[in-house]
């Protein structure tokens, strides 16, 4: 059954007695594996057997400890072995984690892997991205109903899981296709899509490296599979030498059912009651859950399980609140176990004690306070039943694999004192043997009376329940009952009265949400800076009509102008992931130089100031090879910037170059030139962030700098040009403040410092990293500016102004937060 294209004996790639040591844990040893163009090879194996530190070593994502990696009989020079050259060998991979950038639209996270590095495009560029994206969807995914606009937060870990993996098939020059667990979030009908793009892509020469723990796709799908344990190959045959049976055997596993009952026993006790619910993606549900039950939720991808889940979650939180009539009744305190752990579980700064316990404080604490040996008891005792792959409870959780991350969210979730316990797909991504020991633990539940409802991108895994309700396009069309819970029934009713244009309907209800007026306004980033800036504009006018003119507008903007450029400068250093707690000093070193030195001796002031510049990519570079977080750089920083500034001027003095003063003060027609040079700042600052190419990687790398990694593109180079930028926005908002001051004095900028953070807040960026909003920036900048003013007008003492100022700014972000809630519950 192997596809044609290479003889078996000249394998594409080698890896030859392949080892992986991270510090004394030796993930891979002696691997050898031969992947041949055009076969399909499953890679198989428990969690933490290797599998995914193999694909990264084939990707360059890791160096070998030792062994060689071999591309056509060559190999390949470990120093120089990296993610770029893999690609240019035609290797691309779908990630279990996903290598998606969250903060960007699905076509840029297509482009950004698929682009070449040259800096500029032909206009026009970004609608052929998306109209190219959107082909690359639809050849993988027919019917995907995914915006290509939309950006990747808004969308489900099933569309998340579908982009990942169409991005890797449109690699340009594909040789070799790692899908790691590409089916975690897939629901059958996406599965045989994929396993349709598989078999084309084989019969097209490109080979494909399948690692699942779904061994019944496994047995479908490919020519010949692979076992590993324990970093090494345990077994290799052709698929037809070997049966699922025989898998779990050398997987070391054995198949068991949960005890299901053949009806819906009505003495037990209700946990949880739902009559007529609707919500904006629910319709009319109605179903009930019986201590001692597992009931599961299922139906095809985006029916409404997810959100008929976190619906229940949700009205547990706030129980107490719920009124006489409301839709949902519950009887039983709630627990909840996801499938997305990066983003719902794990906390991976905790050890795996601290990440069990942490829902379970009530049982190991006594007067508020932990004791010690309860809480070490009941760590130990899910520990123990769960059989982790590690040292002790004590070790980080970021140690384990991800089925042992796995494992641990739901021992939190079992361990609980809670009745009902929800499962939202929580054996994605984990092992057969894993997967029976869960079953194992939630028959245990079901005896102990807890109820448990399961939704499964798997649909083999709800013949595990005891009742199914079955949903379509957000309603419930079938309950299936004991014998009648099987695969067959559930695809059949999974499809009842499937709609054609199911896809054109989502298109349509993303755009109508999207699309709304109002909406738009207030999930804009800069709407609450406009706001802001509009609300104190008409409260100065009013107290004083004189601003209105000309020269009234000059006077309450000319001071913001400094502002805008220092917070520029803040946004592009916050959209790399990092803050700059230095720039009040810097600021004022510009600012003597330009007083002090450029005024008498341009040519070297200038060479200053390059050097700054270059100071400031240096900073880049530090923060990258150290790994020191950039608010520890930028603070010490700060010392040599104030120290520089004392040498050059002691003391307060110097005045603004004549040219300096005659730009900044020029009388530009209609429009005052404190708002001409604070939209040309907006402006250009927005084109480099929203519209250039570099723009998006600038973002990815504040989001998820792995992911830009992979796609071909340098951290440090990206870290060096924002930093670079953002010594540059500095150097220039120094040179606006010298011209207002008429001075040069190394203390008087200080207050900068936090004045930009709050500028980039109320602007609309985020210290995650690669969300910015250039025209919300330079809009808070203008606003805040108009604050001091009017406060001054009003007579109030400078010493309060900076409380009143920061006031009114948790007032706006509060009704920010307010109104954006309105809008997405309207």
């Amino acid at each position: 059954m192997r596809h044609q294209a290479e003889p078996m004996n000249t394998p594409y790639l080698t890896l030859k007695s392949i080892q992986k040591n991270f510090g004394i844990t030796q993930a891979l040893k002696d691997m050898n594996l031969g992947i041949h163009l055009g076969e399909i090879l499953g890679l198989v194996g428990p969690n933490g057997a290797g599998k995914s530190t193999l694909m990264k070593v084939i990707t360059g994502d890791h160096l070998p400890t030792s062994g060689e990696v071999i591309f056509q009989g060559a190999a390949q020079p470990e120093a120089n072995f990296n993610p770029n050259v893999a690609k240019a060998y035609g290797v691309a991979c779908a990630y279990q984690e996903l290598s998606l950038l969250s903060n960007l639209t699905v076509y840029e996270n297509f482009m950004i892997h698929l682009m070449n590095h040259t800096p500029f495009a032909r206009p026009g560029w970004r609608t052929r991205a998306g109209d190219m994206t959107k082909q690359y969807l639809d050849k993988v995914f027919p019917d995907h109903g995914i915006n290509v606009n939309a950006s990747v937060s808004d969308l489900f870990l099933a569309q998340r899981q579908m982009i990942e993996i169409a991005k890797a098939i449109s690699h340009e020059g594909l040789k070799i296709l790692i899908l790691d667990e590409p089916t975690s979030s897939l629901t059958g009908d996406r599965i045989l899509q994929l396993h349709d793009a598989i078999r084309s892509l084989g019969k097209q020469g490109i080979a494909i490296i399948y690692i699942s723990h779904k061994l019944d796709e496994i047995e479908k799908i490919c020519d010949r599979v692979v076992v590993m344990t324990s970093g090494t190959t345990v077994w290799e045959g052709r698929r037809e030498e070997t049966s699922m049976h025989d898998l779990v055997e050398i997987l070391g596993g054995k198949v068991t059912t949960l005890h299901k009952v053949a009806q819906e026993d009505r003495n037990l006790p209700v946990a949880l009651n739902i009559q007529g619910l609707t919500t904006e993606k629910l319709k009319h549900i109605d179903m009930h859950v019986r201590k001692g039950e597992l009931i599961g939720i299922s139906g095809l991808e985006g029916a409404g399980q997810h959100e008929l889940i976190q619906e229940i979650f949700k009205a547990s939180r706030k129980k107490h609140l719920l009124p006489r009539n409301s839709s949902i009744a519950l009887k039983t305190q709630v627990s909840y176990v996801g499938g997305d752990r990066n983003n719902e579980g794990i906390f991976p700064l905790w050890n795996i004690a601290d990440n069990t316990v942490i829902s379970n404080l009530d049982q190991v604490t006594r007067a508020g306070l932990i004791q010690e040996h309860r809480y070490t008891a009941l760590a130990t005792q899910w520990y123990n039943k769960l059989k982790f792959t590690a040292q002790g409870i004590f070790d980080e959780i970021t140690s384990l694999s991800g089925g042992n991350q796995q494992k641990v969210w739901l021992a939190r979730g079992l361990a609980a004192e809670a009745d009902l316990v929800l499962l939202n797909d929580p054996t994605s991504g984990v092992d057969i043997e894993t997967k029976q020991e869960i079953y194992k633990l939630l028959d245990e539940a079901k005896q102990q009376g807890k109820a448990i409802i399961l939704h499964s991108t798997e649909d083999l895994e709800m013949e595990q329940c005891d009742r199914v309700y079955v949903m379509h396009e957000g309603r419930i069309v079938e309950e299936l009952i004991g014998e009648q819970v099987t695969v067959q029934n559930i695809i059949k009713t999974s499809f009842r009265e499937k709609s054609k244009g199911a896809a054109v309907r989502k298109e349509k209800d993303f755009k109508r949400r999207s699309g709304s007026i109002i909406g738009k306004l207030v999930n804009n980033k800069a709407f609450l800076a406009f706001a802001t800036l509009i609300s104190i504009f008409i409260i100065n006018s009013i107290l004083n009509p004189r601003i209105l003119s000309y020269m009234g507008i000059q006077l309450l903007y000319s001071s913001a102008v400094p502002l805008v450029f220092i917070a520029l400068g803040q946004m592009f250093m916050v959209i790399s992931g990092g803050i700059d707690l230095g720039n009040g000093q810097s600021v004022g070193l510009v600012n003597v130089l330009v007083a002090f030195i450029i005024v008498k001796t341009p040519g070297i002031g200038f060479m200053y100031i390059l050097l700054f510049i270059l100071a400031y990519a240096g900073l880049a570079a530090i923060i990258y090879w150290t790994k020191i977080p950039a608010i520890v750089i930028t603070l010490g920083a700060s010392f040599v910037w104030l120290g520089l500034a004392l040498i050059v001027a002691p003391v307060p003095g110097g005045h603004a170059p004549a040219w300096l003063s005659a730009a900044y003060n020029y009388d530009f027609p209609v429009i005052p030139m404190p708002l001409v040079i604070s939209t040309l700042a907006a402006l250009l600052a927005y084109w480099i962030v929203r519209k250039s190419k570099y723009g998006m990687v600038m973002n990815g790398i504040g989001n998820n700098p792995q992911a830009v990694s992979r796609a071909g593109w340098s951290q440090l180079t990206a870290m060096i040009v924002t930093y670079s930028l953002s010594g540059l926005m500095i150097v220039i908002g120094s040179f606006m403040l010298t011209a207002i001051s008429n001075s040069g004095d190394c203390n008087s900028a200080r207050a900068y410092c936090m004045l930009s953070i709050a500028t980039i807040i109320l602007g609309g960026c985020s210290f995650t990293g690669g969300v910015s909003s250039p025209v919300g920036v330079v809009a808070a900048a203008l606003g805040i500016s108009s604050i001091s003013f009017l406060l001054t007008f009003l007579g109030i003492d400078s010493n309060l102004q900076s409380a009143v100022t920061g006031l009114i700014l948790i007032i706006a972000l509060a009704l920010k937060l307010i109104s954006s809630k309105i809008v997405v519950k309207s």
